[in-house]
């Protein structure tokens, strides 16, 4: 049990850069970034279509990582994350770059299918940078059966807009409040 806590841990965490939305599983996908929301918005030119663009971005690439830890598509993940990416998780080691974070999915993806919800609390962008936090809840179900378990933690994501243009995910942290 300590060493499924250790890798629902870290895995969680490595899972901040889902910040994904608040909405019921299944319901958003990739193709409908439209519908993901964040209580607090801080855009440089907020009344702007440039600003209006960067937002809908951003949640579209939010949409792309729900989707694709949904599917356990680990190459679908590495590709929307930064090469330097690094992941803190509370009590876990540092997942630097996207071969540690292969070698960290690869076993996961083959032990559980895991479903992100996020609660939006604030998106700050500012020119090719962009800060959300939220809190975060990770539904751990095992392949092979047993119960699902849940993992909820407060997050914090900075993402990076790449030279080619598109907007990945640099920066991780989470950790867990006290239990209640």
């Amino acid at each position: 049990m300590i060493l499924l806590r250790c890798r629902l841990r870290c895995v969680a965490a490595w899972a901040v850069a889902a910040l994904l939305i608040s909405t019921p599983y299944g319901a958003v996908t990739a193709q409908e970034p439209s519908r993901l929301h964040c209580a607090v918005v801080d855009v440089s030119d907020p009344e702007t279509e440039t600003g209006r663009d960067i937002v809908q971005e951003i949640y579209t690439l939010l949409a792309a990582w729900r989707e694709a830890v949904r599917q356990g598509d680990i190459e679908g993940v590495v590709d929307l994350i930064t090469e330097d990416a690094e992941f803190w998780s509370q009590g876990a080691t540092p997942v630097t770059g996207q071969a540690a974070l292969t070698d960290a999915f690869r076993p996961f993806f083959a032990d559980y299918e895991l479903l992100q919800d996020f609660e939006c609390h604030e998106l700050v962008v500012r020119d090719d940078l962009a800060v959300m936090r939220g809190l975060e809840r990770n539904h751990l179900i095992p392949r092979a059966g047993g119960d699902t378990v849940e993992v909820r933690q407060r997050a914090f994501s900075i993402m990076r807009r790449s030279t080619d243009g598109r907007w990945r995910f640099a920066r991780g942290m989470t950790n867990q409040p006290q239990q209640q």
